[in-house]
């Protein structure tokens, strides 16, 4: 039952892991793929994350959440809480989002995803699906944006 009500995701990406970090925590780089939201963070441990979004002349808030682990270039793990759910914000609505990276032998970066635990949650197996697939995007995004910056480095 776990496994439907989490969301599990890898990929290899033709980037340096310091690139992929870079990606994953610069607004200018993640608004490219993250559908326009940027992420604003000092990213250390215990530290509120917000997920903002440009909107016209206004800047507004899509998620919000707090950095639980910060290992530049190997992990990162943060809290996620979208007010569009229709939930409360309590900490039982809050979902999690663990992101590690691995160099191969090869110089590509190994990118695992793990976001959940969806159970408890109302409709928490229709949720999961839906993160998964927001995620592949996501991740077929980050990918890219990690692959150019990368290029540009060796340029």
């Amino acid at each position: 039952m776990e496994r439907e009500t989490t969301v599990e995701r890898t990929m290899l990406v033709n980037a340096g892991p310091e690139v992929v970090w870079k990606a994953l925590t610069e607004p200018d780089l993640n608004k490219l793929y993250m559908a326009g939201w940027m992420g604003l963070s000092s990213w250390k441990r215990g530290d509120l994350l917000r997920w903002m979004e440009k909107q016209g002349d206004e800047t507004v808030q899509q998620a919000q959440g707090t950095v639980m682990e910060s290992l530049p270039g190997r992990r990162l793990r943060y809290t996620c809480y979208k007010p569009s759910s229709g939930l409360p914000d309590e900490p039982a609505s809050y979902t999690t989002v663990d992101i590690t990276l691995e160099v191969e032998r090869d110089g590509r970066t190994r990118l695992s995803l793990w976001h959940g635990d969806f159970a408890g949650l109302p409709q928490d197996v229709r949720r999961a699906r839906e993160a998964g697939r927001e995620w592949v995007e996501k991740l077929v995004g980050l990918k890219r944006v990690a692959e150019e910056q990368q290029g540009q480095m060796a340029a």
